[in-house]
């Protein structure tokens, strides 16, 4: 059995569609919202140009005022990188619990996303800091480590492992999948960058469009994203281990 990237495809969106309140309702808070209010203020530089006014540029406010966008920049990452990393350990939980028949409600998905939250933190920063590393060693060691680490997250939130054993673990499981693995990648990254190059084209003709495109774009990304790893851990196993409906039976008893 080799891996399907029909099979993960299906996967994905069948459980987006079976829940689509808890995928899209919590995308759309998390990743939606955030990057629309982004592109307004983007595309309406009069609102953040004012900042910078006559008076402002002539005084010593000039500085302060880029340590404030600076500080405020920072703060803001810092809180959105937060809520990206449980938004996706929210949605990992919720296609688990509907591959094993099970309910799949917000409540349910924040506790058990919670239980895990400061591992995933810690695995998100070693894994994020190792690409970045590899990136910087001419992009191709970042690119394989990237596919070698994708599943990580979810083989953390499924197994319980630590930081090194999810990685080394996510190491084992992509072997030998990483070719289909990197196509389905370019797949997904020509989706989503066509859908927010549409948002950014729209953005010369009409703000309000634009920033809804955004909007809806931002949403499906961040659900699909979220939903496809699981997705793909899944399929790894079931490649690797064979079929995992008994081995699902354990999973958050």
């Amino acid at each position: 059995m080799t891996f399907d990237i029909g099979r993960v495809m299906s996967a994905t969106f069948a459980v987006i569609a079976r829940h689509p309140v808890v995928f899209l309702g919590l995308s759309l808070i998390v990743a939606g919202l955030p990057y629309g209010l982004t592109q307004y203020f983007a595309l309406s530089p009069d609102l953040w140009m004012s900042v910078f006014s006559e008076e402002l540029i002539t005084s010593s406010g000039l500085e302060n005022a880029w340590i404030g966008w600076i500080v405020g920049g920072t703060t803001i990452f810092i809180f959105y990188f937060v809520l990206m990393v449980l938004l996706q350990a929210m949605l990992i939980v919720a296609t688990i619990r509907d591959m094993r028949s099970q309910d799949v409600d917000i409540g349910q998905c924040f506790a058990e996303a919670l239980r895990r939250f400061l591992p995933l933190i810690g695995l998100a920063l070693v894994s994020l800091l190792g690409i970045i590393l590899g990136f910087m060693l001419l992009v191709v060691p970042g690119i394989i480590l990237s596919l070698m680490w994708m599943i990580a997250a979810p083989v953390m939130v499924v197994e319980d492992r630590g930081i090194l054993n999810s990685l080394g673990r996510s190491v084992e499981l992509t072997d030998g999948s990483k070719g289909m693995m990197f196509l389905l990648v370019i797949i997904f990254l020509l989706a989503s960058g066509t859908l927010s190059g549409m948002a950014e084209g729209i953005g010369f003709f009409s703000v309000t469009a634009s920033v809804l495109i955004t909007i809806i774009a931002e949403t499906a990304i961040a659900a699909v994203q979220a939903a496809g790893i699981a997705a793909v851990y899944i399929e790894l196993r079931t490649v690797k281990e064979g079929p995992l409906t008994d081995a699902l039976e354990d999973i958050f008893a």
